[in-house]
């Protein structure tokens, strides 16, 4: 948790650095061909709602990446690509691979985008499972599961004027199947980053 709190101050130093050096510089009419995104989220087991980020927080970190479809001065059709990790206290550690699909509207330097995607999830127990075998029989399962994770998100940012950004997002996503009667277990998320240009 310590390591995840001090990422969020690097985040924000280098959120600082790229906004300062953003001034000196005319906004260009194109978008970087690369940029790195990078946000720290924290992440709750529930429906769609605005409750519980701030309260006993599961924290998580995402790196990736967008490119563009459509790349114009006040709107963009985009990809992107991330990676990342998250620690639901006393249940697992989730690993995570995933692709959205998005488009980001301009007025001035301030955004919103929405996004859908999916990805792999890779969970690992922090506490002993067990699956049944028969009647009234239980073996211990592997603490390792597999999980498909479709993503819907909503976001908001202000752009500088080397296309650095910074940004917040709300995201649902699940996880999915976790049994026959639980076809799927929904997550929220609530992101603070910055997207950093990091082309000369």
């Amino acid at each position: 948790m310590k390591k995840i709190k001090y990422f969020t101050w690097a985040i924000a130093l280098l959120a600082l650095v790229s906004a300062a050096k953003a001034q000196d510089a005319p906004l260009s009419r194109r978008a970087p061909g690369v940029p790195l995104n990078v946000s720290v989220f924290s992440e709750s087991i529930s429906l769609p709602d605005f409750k519980g980020f701030f309260r006993n927080p599961n924290l998580g970190v995402r790196v990736g990446t967008e490119f563009y479809y459509r790349n114009r001065s006040n709107a963009q059709v985009f990809q992107t690509i991330n990676v990342g990790f998250y620690q639901q206290k006393s249940l697992h550690n989730a690993w995570f691979v995933s692709s959205e699909v998005g488009y980001r509207k301009y007025i001035g330097n301030f955004y919103a985008d929405a996004t859908i995607g999916g990805g792999y999830l890779h969970l690992r127990s922090t506490r002993s499972t067990y699956e049944p075998t028969g009647p009234g029989e239980y073996t211990k399962a592997s603490p390792v599961r597999h999980k498909f994770m479709p993503t819907l998100g909503l976001g908001a940012g202000y752009r500088f004027r080397n296309h650095s950004a910074i940004f917040t997002r709300y995201e649902v996503f699940g996880i999915m199947p976790i049994q026959q009667d639980v076809p799927v277990l929904p997550h929220k998320a609530l992101h603070v980053g910055a997207r950093l240009n990091l082309n000369k």
